[in-house]
């Protein structure tokens, strides 16, 4: 009885669990780096698109301050 259970899995399941298992963690694992890679560039991305400068650009410029006289 089993070894004709075990003959009718392998005919349903077409290749090694393992192989299934590798390939969704490889693809788990290329979109969480795609992901982390647009999060650190979309600020970068972002500015240059809208022309603005960045903080340390702006803030080299004085600016006047309210004096406490």
């Amino acid at each position: 009885m089993s070894l004709a259970a075990s003959g009718i899995v392998t005919s349903i399941v077409p290749f090694d669990p393992t192989y299934g298992i590798t390939i969704v963690a490889s693809v788990m694992l290329a979109v969480i780096v795609c992901a982390m890679v647009a999060f650190a560039l979309g600020p970068v991305v972002s500015s240059y698109r809208s022309g603005t400068s960045s903080a340390t650009e702006s803030s080299a410029t004085p600016t006047a301050e309210p004096s406490d006289d």
